[in-house]
């Protein structure tokens, strides 16, 4: 893949991400996912930015925005979010999502959750053009102790092939902003019913959340982008 063609992708879709905020009412509050694309949006996207309080979903992007000069407000503090903006790791022609690569994906899903409008900006390599999601492995976040449970458990669905997420800048297992492990988990089979195979991995005991973002529960609009231009898909 060509590096270059891909950034000039994601700041183009963060442009048009970008375009569409200044045409919505009313935004005070505005959550921010983690991730390179979510970077790019806040630096195009930056003089709309400072006018709005940001509620992160990392302490990766909470730097990020403190270096640029936003304001940001403690999750705890807010029970309602105007607009998310967030990246994906894989779309379906369907607009669901798998996320969680940057490991935040609990937190993510949370002020999607809480958000009356949800944007996703992705580069054109993370849409698929299929109706299923099946190319990247599904992030898992599950509690330390229920490791050895959860791992046997995933495997016996015949679904996905667990494995322990390990860190690259140290030695041992990913650590997540919430003390938890991550499973990533590769698909068997073409996930063609991503809601109740979520609901699957969340009924097995340690599981916290799946990277799994059922486009019926936590997607409004995905904007893609190219080199020389963007495409909006709404739900």
């Amino acid at each position: 893949m060509n590096t270059i063609e891909i950034e000039e992708a994601k700041k183009t879709a963060a442009i048009e991400a970008c375009s569409i905020l200044h045409g919505i009412q009313g935004v005070k509050l505005v959550g921010l996912g983690t991730g390179s694309t979510v970077k790019k949006f806040i630096d195009v996207c930056l003089d709309y930015l400072k006018n709005k309080y940001i509620i992160a979903s990392s302490q990766d992007t909470l730097l990020y925005s403190k270096i640029k000069g936003l304001t940001a407000l403690d999750p705890l503090m807010v029970n309602h979010i105007d607009v998310y903006i967030d990246g994906a790791d894989e779309v379906s022609i369907n607009l669901d999502l798998v996320k969680g690569r940057g490991g935040a994906l609990l937190r993510e899903k949370t002020l999607a959750y809480l958000s009356s409008k949800r944007i996703y900006v992705v580069d054109y390599t993370k849409y698929t053009g299929r109706s299923y999601l099946y190319s990247k492995s599904i992030p898992v976040e599950i509690v330390p102790f229920t490791l050895n449970y959860v791992v046997k458990n995933i495997a016996k669905t015949g679904l996905f092939e667990p494995a322990l997420r390990v860190g690259g800048g140290k030695d041992g297992p990913v650590v997540t902003d919430n003390n938890n492990y991550i499973l990533d988990l590769k698909p068997l089979k073409p996930i063609e019913d991503p809601l109740n195979t979520h609901k699957l991995l969340k009924s097995i005991h340690g599981v916290v959340e799946t990277g799994i973002f059922p486009a019926v529960e936590l997607v409004d609009v995905v904007v893609v982008g190219y080199p020389g231009g963007a495409r909006v898909y709404t739900k």
